[in-house]
């Protein structure tokens, strides 16, 4: 993972991220996809994540499933490879869409590759089984207002997940920079937090946010 994954303990509202271009929004990332177009795996790759997604999806192998801000990560080829094929991939850098898009044509035909804001996406309300997010949430962190952006953001997802669904979010952050956001204003999840074991020495622990859906709104 290529964000600075050092945090300073703030509140979510105060938190600043070093992670110079992460926040900057689709032009950043059409520019790096073109200039390296060969996938890149964000924080944890299926094998480390295959448990996690079985619970998210309640071992349902025909779970309808939106995977948030794809990139050109492998984790929906190595899903669909599993059994999963009802995957829907949404970025909102239409360069990537279309390289992945290209790429699994013909070997993962029921793929679905979408062009799409994560935070409006305009996709039907209780529509998703399972949402996944790998950094995705982290990189709304790096922008400004990051505060306001994330509440969009999840109540988007809350709005999309059917109810009951899970939302799996993956990131670097430590829980007292992420679990105040998951707890936001109209949000209404039960949270479940489970570290990543560290998989190389000096390297950093990630963390699997499961935020099942639950069927009010908080005020």
């Amino acid at each position: 993972m290529a964000i600075d994954t050092q945090t300073n303990g703030a509140e979510p509202n105060k938190e600043v991220e070093a992670a110079p271009g992460y926040g900057d929004g689709r032009g950043y990332w059409n520019k790096r996809y073109r200039s390296d177009p060969s996938p890149f795996e964000w924080l944890e790759s299926f094998a480390e994540l295959e448990s996690l997604i079985k619970e998210a999806t309640s071992g349902r192998l025909d779970a309808s499933i939106l995977h948030m801000g794809c990139g050109n990560s492998l984790l929906p080829e190595a899903m669909y490879d599993h059994g999963y094929k009802d995957i829907t991939n949404i970025d909102n850098a239409e360069v990537c869409v279309q390289q992945m898009a290209a790429r699994n044509k013909d070997m993962r035909p029921e793929l679905k590759w979408l062009e799409m804001d994560a935070t409006s996406t305009g996709l039907s309300e209780s529509s998703f089984d399972t949402v996944i997010d790998k950094s995705v949430l982290d990189t709304f962190a790096c922008g400004d207002n990051a505060s306001e952006v994330i509440n969009k953001y999840l109540l988007e997802v809350q709005r999309i997940l059917r109810p009951r669904g899970t939302f799996l979010c993956v990131s670097y952050g430590v829980p007292n920079t992420r679990t105040e956001y998951f707890k936001g204003k109209g949000l209404n999840f039960a949270i479940k937090q489970v570290p990543i074991p560290v998989k190389i020495p000096g390297g950093s622990v990630h963390y699997a946010y499961l935020l099942r859906k639950g069927v009010t709104a908080r005020p």
